[in-house]
C-alpha cells in the first residue's frame, strides 16, 4: 500500500517527531504519539503541506479549507509530497489513528518511496479554500481621456 507525507521542506528521510497539540486544542492522547505520520489521502497530504502557518481548519464533508492566516498562503510555494510502500516497513509498524492519518511507531526514519515536488496551489484540486482567493489578474485599463471645451 502506497501512503503519504506532504512537507513544505525538501527531506532525504522522514524522521519519527513528538505530536503535538497546539495551544487550547483537545486532541486524543492515543494521537499525540512520536511517531511517521502518514496518510493514505493525496490530497490531504498535500493540504498538511501547502498551510500556511497558523491553525488550518479543514472540513472533510465539505472538502474547504480555512487558515488562520490566509494571507500568508502562497500559492506559488514549492511544497513536497513523499510517498512510502509499506511493504518496506517492518510488521506491526503502522498504527492507524483515523481514517486519514497513519503512524510509524518505533521507527525513527524512513526514505520515501518517491517525491513529487508540486506548487502549494495544487491543494485546490482537493479543497476549496474558503478565506483565499486568487489575486485577480486585470489587464490595465487604458487612461479615459476627457476633454474640456
Amino acid at each position: 500500500m502506497i501512503l503519504y507525507h506532504g512537507s513544505p521542506h525538501k527531506l532525504e528521510t522522514l524522521r519519527a517527531r513528538q505530536a503535538t497539540a497546539g495551544e487550547g486544542i483537545n486532541v486524543p492522547e492515543g494521537e499525540l504519539l512520536n511517531a511517521i505520520y502518514l496518510t493514505p489521502d493525496r490530497g490531504f497530504a498535500i493540504a498538511m503541506a501547502a498551510r500556511p502557518e497558523g491553525m488550518t481548519n479543514m472540513d472533510d464533508t465539505t472538502r474547504t479549507i480555512e487558515f488562520e492566516h490566509p494571507e500568508m498562503f502562497d500559492p506559488e510555494k514549492e511544497i513536497y509530497l513523499y510517498a512510502i510502500d509499506t511493504n518496506n516497513l517492518p510488521e506491526g509498524s503502522l498504527h492507524e489513528i483515523d481514517e486519514r492519518q497513519i503512524a510509524i511507531i518505533d521507527v525513527p526514519e524512513i526514505k520515501p518511496t518517491s517525491t513529487e515536488v508540486l506548487p502549494a496551489s495544487a491543494v485546490e484540486q482537493y479543497y476549496e479554500l474558503r478565506n483565499w482567493k486568487k489575486a485577480e489578474t486585470q489587464e490595465p485599463k487604458p487612461e479615459e481621456r476627457r476633454r474640456s471645451w
